[in-house]
């Protein structure tokens, strides 16, 4: 079934998922990356957080299909979702790398061992338990150590990781397939504390594969240091928003890779009124008109993850034009000021972000990020993946 085929069966407020820019943006990003590898890079595409926003299992299928090696989570609930989901799904049955912890209580641990789900070891008490519970069932477990070489958020500190890699490698049960680590400031070219943590954590794993064990894997470059501190030492990466369109941060780009958005984020106008000059506007009367003028009612809102704090600031592009936001984002509404002379109809369409409007300009509005904009898009909102 063909995407217009379709439209009678979407709702008025939708994202349109891209799939086939999905796809160029990963040949983007790999091509990138393996410019200063020497026998080419493995890709972990990360999917946490829903595929910031696109929607984790149709992504992470995508995704696998067009070649990534390993898929990221979050969290072991997201990991198991996902390993399900592929199994039952697609063709290849990628393995999921989960970036979170694990926890005494052992919760988890019998879903994981039935699954391909790549453990995160953040701490050698849980990987002795975790071993254990291992060799009861009779399994060997792939594990990857986290690092943190500067973030201060969770992973074997530096200090205590040599010592802290001896004693996970003797523990039987557990396959010590890779060692990461993730950056602080990766984004900023030329970082001085990232150039600290990347020699330090390079510095590191040398000395372990001279002396305590060799690694499939090693890794510490997400989007950001994709673009800004791509080592040919390291042979994975892990591209997370380069893949859904964006940068990390647009004015720190050195050099574009050729991404774009892969969602647009759309709704519909369903009212038009007639206003006099000075009328309030929506909730809290923060906007009056100026002059007599229409007002149009697009059926999106806060309760569809599309920031209140946009109120009065944002921009809605219908028929290629953007109309300002005219009072309070509702939670199931939001208002555009149209003007005396607008052409613009009730049913026609309203674009809230994507290419011709990216999620970078909300976010510079409100003082975030685009990752926390596409993140946002709420479970009520329709996702509708095409290839065209």
């Amino acid at each position: 079934m063909n995407f217009n085929s379709r439209k009678s069966k979407i709702n008025d407020t939708y994202a349109e998922i891209n799939l086939k820019v999905l796809k160029k943006n990963f040949d983007a990003v790999k091509k990138h990356a393996n410019r200063v590898a020497k026998n080419g890079v493995k890709i972990c595409a990360i999917v946490k957080a829903n595929a910031y926003g696109h929607g984790m299992n149709e992504i992470g299928k995508a995704l696998s299909e067009y070649g990534s090696d390993y898929l990221g989570t979050a969290d072991y609930s997201e990991s198991i979702i996902l390993s399900d989901h592929l199994k039952k799904f697609s063709k290849k049955k990628t393995p999921v790398l989960c970036l979170g912890n694990l926890t005494e209580t052992e919760k988890f641990f019998e879903d994981i061992i039935s699954r391909n789900i790549i453990v995160t070891i953040a701490d050698v008490t849980i990987a002795k338990i975790l071993n254990r519970f291992a060799k009861s069932r009779n399994k060997k477990l792939n594990v990857q150590i986290q690092v943190d070489s500067g973030i201060n958020r969770i992973g074997i500190l530096l200090k205590y990781a040599y010592e802290s890699v001896q004693k996970i490698k003797s523990l039987s049960n557990l396959n010590i397939q890779g060692i990461y680590s993730h950056f602080a400031t990766s984004e900023i070219p030329n970082h001085s504390y990232a150039l600290n943590q990347l020699k330090n954590f390079k510095g590191l794993v040398k000395e372990l594969e001279q002396n305590v064990m060799k690694f499939e894997l090693k890794h510490i470059c997400n989007t950001g240091g994709i673009l800004n501190y791509n080592s040919p030492f390291f042979n994975m990466v892990r591209p997370g928003i380069s893949l859904y369109g964006y940068y990390p941060d647009r004015k720190k780009v050195v050099k574009e890779i050729g991404i774009q958005p892969v969602m647009t984020l759309k709704s519909k106008v369903k009212f038009i009124k007639e206003l006099d000059k000075s009328q309030s506007i929506s909730y809290g009367r923060k906007y009056f008109t100026k002059r007599k003028t229409k007002i149009a009612s697009v059926c999106i809102g806060y309760g569809d993850g599309y920031s209140r704090l946009l109120s009065n600031k944002s921009c809605v592009m219908i028929k290629g034009k953007p109309y300002r936001t005219a009072g309070a984002v509702c939670m199931d509404w939001i208002m555009a000021e149209l003007g005396n002379n607008s052409h613009v109809k009730i049913n026609d369409e309203a674009i809230l972000f994507g290419k011709e409007y990216p999620a970078d300009n909300l976010a510079d509005l409100i003082g975030t990020i685009p990752y926390e904009i596409t993140c946002n898009i709420s479970s009520r909102v329709q996702r509708i993946y095409t290839e065209e």
